[in-house]
Formats: C-alpha cells, sequence, structure tokens
C-alpha cells in the first residue's frame, strides 16, 4: 500500500499515520474516516488541519470535509472524514449550457467530462436516450443522471471511470445460514413503506402497480408518493419506475464479516457489484444477490485488519415477496398450535436442552410444591414453589442454581447469545455503563474521573494507569512511568583540553567542535531532549552540538545543533533546546557527546541545562 500523506491547500505534502475507515460502494462512491492526535510527528501541522486538505490513501486522492476538531483530555484531537476527489472535482463544477433530444451513452459522457481532465471507458453496448433539457446543474449531478437513465454503473481507477451494465464479477460463493450467514436484518421504514403506486405522464398516460405483499394480511394497500412526469410517453417506462419506487420501498439489509467467509474457504479480497449466493430456510430464501458495499477497517500501517461487506436487497426482497404468505401461514399455524417448529433450525444449546428434558425419566411430587426428582439418580432434583424455582444435585440439601424473588443464582450458563441493550451496575463508589458498543466506568461525584473502552481504544481521564511489577514494584503510577529518565554527564567533567571549565560558563575559541560533556545512558525513551545556554563573546557565533563517535561513520555523527549570536549571558536568548528521536527504546547503551566551538575570532560559552529521555 503506498504511503499515507496529508496536503496542505499550498500543495505542502506531510507525512501521515492513522487507523482509517474506508467504505466503498457499487456506485463508485469512496469515502475515509480516521482520528488523528497532537504528536511531535504531526506538530509542523496539526493545528493548520482544515476542510479541502487532500489526503492520500491506498492510491486514492481525497478531500476533507468534515474536520472536527476535540480535547481528549491534554491532548488535541481531530475527527476527520474525506471523500474522493472525483465527486469533489465532480460536484464543483457547472455545466450552464443545455442539450435536448436523444444521445449516445458516449455523447452525454463527453458532454459531461470534457475538460475535467478525468476519461471514461464504456464496457459493452447501451441504445440512446431521450432527456429533455439535460444540462444547467453540476457535473456530478448530470453524472448521476445518466447513470440512472441508462441503467449502468462505475468504477473509479486513477483518472479513468469506467461505465458497465454491472460492477464487479459472478462467484460461485454461497452465504449459507449454518455455516456463515449469522443474521439478516430486515428494515421497514412505516414512512416509506409502499404496496400501491400510480403514474401520469403525457397526455393523460396513467398507469398503477399493486406490489404481490398488498394481499398479506395485516399489510394491505400502501401508497406510494404518484410520479408526474410529462417527459414519459411510453406505458411501460412509466410502469416500469412505478414498480420499481413500490417494490424497493421494502428495505433488507445483509452484513457479513469476510473474515469468516475467509474461513469457508471465499478466495481473495471482496470487490462491490460481486454476485453470491444467499440461503437462509427460515425466510425460504435460496437466491443470488450482490455486494453493495464494503466497510474495511485498516491499522496505521495500512495493515487491512477487518471488512464487513452489505448484500443487495433486491434478491432477497423479491424471494421475500413470493415467500411472505407462506411463511406468515406457517407462523400462525406454530403460534395456534398446528405445525411444530423445524428441530433442525433450533439453536445448539436449545437442541441439548431439548434432547435431555425429553430423555429424562422423572417423577413429580406434591410436598412443598412440585419437586421433579429422577428415577435413575434420586439426587438430581427440581423443586417448584411460591419461593422460587430450584436445582439440586445433592438431593434437596442446596439449591446452587435457584431463581427467586431476590434474583437468578447460578453455577452455570449455557447460551447461544445473550442480548442486552444497557447493562448498568451502580456501586458507592464508581458507575458501570455497559451498552454492547463501549465499557464506560465513572465516578458518580466527577464525571471528569473516568474509563472509556471501546475497539481498539482505552480512553481514560482524570486518572491513570497502575501497573505492578513480577517483584511487587510497581511499574506505572497514575499513569506515569516510575523511572527517572534524566541522564548525567560524566564526574570528572568530560571536557577537551580546548575547553576551559569556569564557574558558569565553560568556554573555547577553537574553531572546530572540541568535547564539552559526554553522557552514557541505557536507551529508555523514544526522545533525547537537551536544554543548553549559551553565548558568544566578541563579534561572532557560539555553538553547540550532540555527536556520536563510532567506526561505522568514520568519525563523527551530528545528531542535533544548535547555534547563538547572543552575547548577553542572561538574556532568553541565552536558552536553546535540542530534541532527537533515538528510534523506538531498546534498552541498549549509547553514548554521546556534548560538543562546543566558536566562529573565527569569536569565544563560545556554553553549559548544560539539562538532559533526559521522554516518550
Amino acid at each position: 500500500m503506498d504511503k499515507m500523506y496529508i496536503e496542505d491547500l499550498n500543495g505542502e505534502q506531510y507525512p501521515l499515520q492513522a487507523a482509517v475507515d474506508r467504505d466503498r460502494g457499487v456506485n463508485g462512491e469512496k469515502t475515509i474516516s480516521f482520528s488523528l492526535y497532537e504528536e511531535k510527528w504531526n506538530q509542523d501541522y496539526f493545528k493548520n488541519i482544515d476542510a479541502c486538505w487532500k489526503v492520500g490513501f491506498d492510491g486514492d486522492d481525497y478531500e476533507i470535509v468534515i474536520p472536527r476538531s476535540k480535547a481528549r483530555g491534554k491532548k488535541a484531537m481531530w475527527e476527520l472524514k474525506a471523500v474522493h476527489r472525483f465527486f469533489i472535482d465532480m460536484g464543483n463544477s457547472w455545466i450552464y449550457e443545455t442539450v435536448s433530444g436523444s444521445k449516445t451513452l458516449a455523447d452525454r459522457l463527453n458532454f459531461i467530462f470534457n475538460g475535467t481532465g478525468y476519461n471514461f471507458v464504456i464496457v459493452g453496448s447501451f441504445t440512446a436516450q431521450d432527456m429533455e433539457s439535460f444540462g444547467d446543474s453540476s457535473r456530478i449531478d448530470l453524472f448521476q443522471k445518466v447513470l440512472t437513465q441508462y441503467e449502468v454503473e462505475f468504477e473509479i481507477a486513477g483518472n479513468t471511470i469506467y461505465i458497465r451494465s454491472q460492477v464487479g464479477q459472478d462467484t460461485d460463493f454461497v452465504y449459507h445460514r449454518q455455516l456463515n450467514l449469522k443474521d439478516i436484518s430486515i428494515e421497514k421504514d412505516s414512512t416509506n413503506f409502499s404496496t400501491y403506486g400510480e403514474g401520469f405522464g403525457k397526455d393523460g398516460l396513467h398507469v398503477t402497480y399493486t406490489s404481490p405483499l398488498a394481499a398479506v394480511p395485516g399489510i394491505g394497500i400502501r401508497h406510494q408518493p404518484p410520479i408526474r412526469d410529462e417527459r414519459y410517453t411510453i406505458k411501460d417506462n412509466l410502469l416500469k419506475v412505478v414498480k420499481k419506487n413500490v417494490d424497493e420501498s421494502l428495505v433488507f439489509s445483509i452484513t457479513v464479516d469476510v473474515a469468516e467467509l475467509r474461513k469457508q474457504g471465499f478466495q481473495g479480497a471482496p470487490n462491490e457489484g460481486d454476485r453470491i449466493f444467499v440461503m437462509d430456510d427460515r425466510l425460504s430464501i435460496n437466491i443470488e444477490t450482490r455486494i453493495i458495499n464494503i466497510s474495511e477497517n485498516f491499522d496505521v500501517n495500512g495493515k487491512l485488519l477487518s471488512t464487513q461487506v452489505t448484500l443487495s436487497n433486491k434478491g432477497i426482497r423479491d424471494a421475500y415477496q413470493a415467500q411472505l404468505s407462506n411463511t406468515v401461514k406457517q407462523l400462525q399455524d406454530i403460534l395456534e398450535g398446528r405445525m411444530k417448529i423445524p428441530y433442525n433450525v433450533l439453536d445448539d444449546a436449545v437442541k441439548l436442552a431439548t434432547e435431555a428434558l425429553q430423555k429424562a425419566q422423572t417423577e413429580l411430587l406434591f410436598e412443598n410444591g412440585i419437586v421433579a426428582v429422577s428415577k435413575t439418580n434420586p439426587n438430581l432434583m427440581v423443586l417448584l414453589n411460591s419461593a422460587g424455582l430450584g436445582v439440586s444435585t445433592d438431593g434437596g440439601q442446596t439449591f446452587d442454581n435457584a431463581i427467586t424473588a431476590f434474583g437468578v443464582n447460578t453455577n452455570l450458563l449455557t447460551a447461544g447469545a445473550i442480548h442486552t441493550n444497557n447493562i448498568q451496575i451502580i456501586g458507592t463508589e464508581a458507575y458501570f455503563f455497559w451498552d454492547g458498543n463501549e465499557f464506560l466506568s465513572m465516578d458518580p461525584n466527577d464525571q471528569n474521573k473516568y474509563v472509556k473502552i471501546t475497539p481498539g481504544l482505552i480512553d481514560i481521564g482524570g486518572g491513570g494507569i497502575r501497573i505492578r511489577r513480577k517483584d511487587g514494584a510497581y511499574f506505572i503510577v497514575d499513569g506515569i512511568p516510575q523511572y527517572d529518565f534524566t541522564i548525567k554527564g560524566m564526574t570528572p567533567q568530560f571536557a577537551s583540553p580546548d575547553v576551559t571549565i569556569a564557574a558558569r560558563s565553560c568556554f573555547t575559541t577553537s574553531n572546530e567542535p572540541e568535547d564539552f560533556q559526554a553522557y552514557l545512558f541505557r536507551h529508555q525513551g523514544r526522545y533525547l531532549r537537551v536544554n543548553v545556554a549559551m553565548f558568544t563573546g566578541g563579534s561572532g557565533t557560539a555553538y553547540m552540538s550532540v555527536e556520536q563517535s563510532y567506526p561505522e561513520f568514520s568519525g563523527w555523527k551530528r545528531w542535533a545543533m544548535v547555534s547563538s549570536t547572543n552575547t548577553d549571558a542572561n538574556s532568553d536568548n541565552a536558552s536553546a533546546e535540542m530534541l532527537i528521536d533515538l528510534g523506538v527504546p531498546t534498552g541498549g547503551v549509547k553514548l554521546i557527546y556534548l560538543r562546543l566551538w566558536a566562529s573565527s575570532g569569536a569565544t563560545a560559552y556554553g553549559r548544560e541545562v539539562g538532559i533526559w529521555q521522554e516518550e
């Protein structure tokens, strides 16, 4: 994957590291979103980020459309959403000219793309279409109209737009309820769901359409807003649109984790538009459908972590319309006792419980309630009375598993899934909340003291992490490492003969770097911060640097350098700082030198103020 970058309005590019969520669909849409915290590596541009900045990710160019700044503890952060540049470029360009009449698809696309920097390739053949007053709108709006009118789809590769009747490929992969299809989410919007529609065209043209779902008890006739458009002169064309609006008002959605699919033998990455098969005996579905949207999560190194695909509702909707009446009838028969639930649709835990109950040989006694005792093992007992329900394995001496007015007590809970809307545990000194999406622990007296856990993030406010080592010593207390990263110089001071050691500042007239002090330390922090004070005597410049001497460097390797022409030892300008990235801490030993020298004719004065490692 190409390196990720961010670009300001002046065209200056900066490095970027962030975990990215990307969505891409059959309509060509591509969006990314990511969070960015203020760090040392991005401090040059972090505070200046704004809308219209560009982002490069996985070979595509995006533009930030929604920058949202926040404060998290002591750090600032951005939540950024960016849209593929194609949609920005085409949305910001307007065509004032209008054309009418029948045009080929190529004619329409030439009209739209001329002068944009984008080109197109048409895969397949498509008949000309008549569109009145086409133009006087943004290029992206006109492009969307062409997609609808010519019933085509598109995909973006660089600056080339590929136009096809359908994007994606045919596959032989099967989503099956018992293998990899965990759930079907059926969404119905009562304001949009309809079973009947009418259309009105030119010269009194009138069509009606009634969905098969209107015959299902409890649904009936539900009106779709009528279409009134005199551009329609052919009955079949108008009926087609009315039927489409009514049929697609019933929305289905299937979301599947592709990590599960790879375990089932799915080869390669799924692409938007791919055709696959869906089988679910609960709804009598056995159809072919398509992937219409893909959501992907990448880590900061661009590695793909997870993929979820959303499947088209079209094939499922058609199958549902064909089978709904029979499904509703079967459900009514089950509820009224005329039909049993098929055994093979039960979850495994339910099957095991059913088999255990059916095979049990019990005897019912009426003593202090209803007592069920196993004939083969009298220690196995169930007691039901007004106080509750208890299960015993020692003949009624104790009931380790019981349901009473005081709550539920159990040593073993077997379930396929536990669905909760919101768990709240209220203590005297802390509140705990868990809604399935995040875990939150909060101080009831101070809402700024909390711990929040969400996928990929632990957010702590008003406190810190405490970690105790194996030997009992604390490594981190309140988020602060219990190590002193201060570095001590050698004793006596490791200085060259040409450097004079004085009370407040050492000095030299040498025009070549001279050793001022040496430091031997263990590499435990990522950054080395060196603070010095320096000034010059005479007209010239004083220099100080941090260097290493290793044979592989063929001499000295300079990490950082500062200079000063200040002649006042007591002014603020006498202070200088060097920040050095030592890389990922290795724990190995490092030897560095602080060096001092002056330009010709000057005297360089300097002293170390402080030197330490930090994260």
